[in-house]
């Protein structure tokens, strides 16, 4: 069983243009992002799936700058740009983590592809992280099965759904622990408070430790006023719906940038 990390990202965003390689300390979002994932011990690599965009030429010499492979394919097609990089690294499952996640958690992402190996399940998630530091593990037969359903490629971004809602897949999660069980905490990059909140964060633990997730959590329990700051924001709401004897992804609500 081969295991990459893809990491769906581009420069392209409605609400934070540019937010991948906006400062984090002196280095860019997704630098930051890479740096952590390069921690994982179970994937056998990690992979920067960006699009054939001019703009996303800046992701593809980071990619390299990090001593990280990077593939380029479509701009709004994540499920096939991951399909793609897949087939073309001969992998077998994928870890998907998306560019807006700095603080995606190494520990629980080791703790995730091992479970997804012993369970055999077509996808796994991880329960009770806060937002933006989780992952999950998506089987590559899967990811062709998903395929066959995900016919809008814009809405592709939100593949999760299938496999948690249409019963089509076997499915397994693990939960976190009691002491990073946070949910309520939103640690993902989609619009500006949420970048002053990563950026706090960085600042007030970077270089004290190694920006664990416990830390962080600790951080934002004892310092109520720093998980204000974008408690306010909401994700955008998706559903999936039958339509045409078909499951489809639906939009509604507005959009807080996936």
């Amino acid at each position: 069983m081969k295991t990459l990390v893809l990491i769906a990202v581009r420069m392209k965003s409605k609400r934070l243009p540019g937010k991948a390689t906006a400062d984090i300390e002196g280095k860019p979002l997704i630098e930051r992002l890479i740096e952590r994932l390069k921690k994982c011990k179970a994937p056998d690599g990690i992979v920067l799936c960006t699009s054939t965009h001019p703009d996303d030429e800046i992701l593809v010499h980071i990619a390299k700058k990090k001593g990280i492979k990077w593939f380029r394919g479509s701009e709004n097609d994540v499920l096939e740009r991951f399909m793609q990089a897949a087939e073309r690294e001969n992998a077998t499952a994928i870890v998907r983590v998306t560019g807006d996640n700095p603080l995606t958690d190494p520990v629980y992402l080791d703790r995730v592809v091992a479970h997804h190996a012993e369970t055999g399940a077509e996808y796994t998630s991880i329960v009770g992280l806060p937002k933006g530091t989780e992952c999950e593990v998506i089987s590559v037969g899967a990811l062709k099965k998903c395929r066959r359903f995900a016919t809008n490629p814009e809405l592709s971004e939100y593949m999760t759904l299938y496999f948690k809602n249409s019963g089509l897949f076997k499915t397994d999660h693990i939960a976190a622990e009691d002491d990073v069980r946070r949910p309520q905490y939103r640690l993902t990059v989609d619009a500006p408070e949420d970048l002053t909140l990563v950026r706090e964060i960085y600042k007030r633990l970077n270089g004290k430790n190694t920006l664990s997730l416990q830390a962080i959590v600790k951080l934002l329990d004892g310092n109520p006023d720093l998980a204000r700051i974008n408690a306010h924001l909401k994700p955008k709401r998706v559903k999936m719906e039958l339509v045409d004897k078909k499951m489809k992804i639906v939009e509604e609500g507005e959009d807080a940038e996936g």
